[in-house]
C-alpha cells in the first residue's frame, strides 16, 4: 500500500511539473537560486532536426535587474547558448525563441545584477 501511495504521489508530481497552462506554456517556475526571477517554457515542435522552444522570464524584484541565462542539457554537459537579459521591475520578457538539437532543455540563471550592466552581482539566495 505504501508503494502504491508513493507511486501515485510521484505520478501526480510529474504531471504537475509538466502541466501546461495557457496556450501550451508550462507553469511559471522559480529559478534555483533567485526566488524573484521566474521562467516558463513552451515546446513549439520540431523543425527538421531542431526542437523549437520558447522561454519567458518574469522579474518579481522591485527594481530593474539584468542576468545571464544559459540553456543546457539535462546533465549540464553541453551549454547550448548563454545570453544576458535586462528586465524592468515587475515585468515579464517577450517570448524568446530557442532552437536546439535536444528535446530536453534546462534553464540556468546567474550573474544577477540590480543594474543593466554585468557588475555588482548579487549572491544566490
Amino acid at each position: 500500500m505504501k508503494k502504491f501511495i508513493l507511486l501515485a504521489f510521484f505520478f501526480f508530481a510529474l504531471n504537475t511539473a509538466f502541466a501546461q497552462t495557457d496556450n501550451g506554456w508550462q507553469a511559471w517556475q522559480k529559478t534555483s537560486c533567485y526566488s524573484k526571477i521566474e521562467f516558463r517554457l513552451k515546446y513549439d515542435g520540431k523543425n527538421g532536426e531542431q526542437h523549437h522552444w520558447k522561454v519567458q522570464f518574469k522579474n518579481n524584484y522591485n527594481n530593474l535587474i539584468s542576468f545571464n541565462y544559459t540553456v543546457t542539457d539535462k546533465i549540464q554537459q553541453y551549454t547550448l547558448t548563454t545570453h544576458r537579459k535586462t528586465l524592468n521591475a515587475g515585468k515579464q520578457s517577450e517570448e524568446i525563441d530557442l532552437f536546439t538539437g535536444l528535446e530536453d532543455i534546462y534553464i540556468l540563471v546567474d550573474k544577477v545584477s540590480m543594474t543593466p550592466y554585468p557588475e555588482n552581482f548579487i549572491e544566490c539566495e
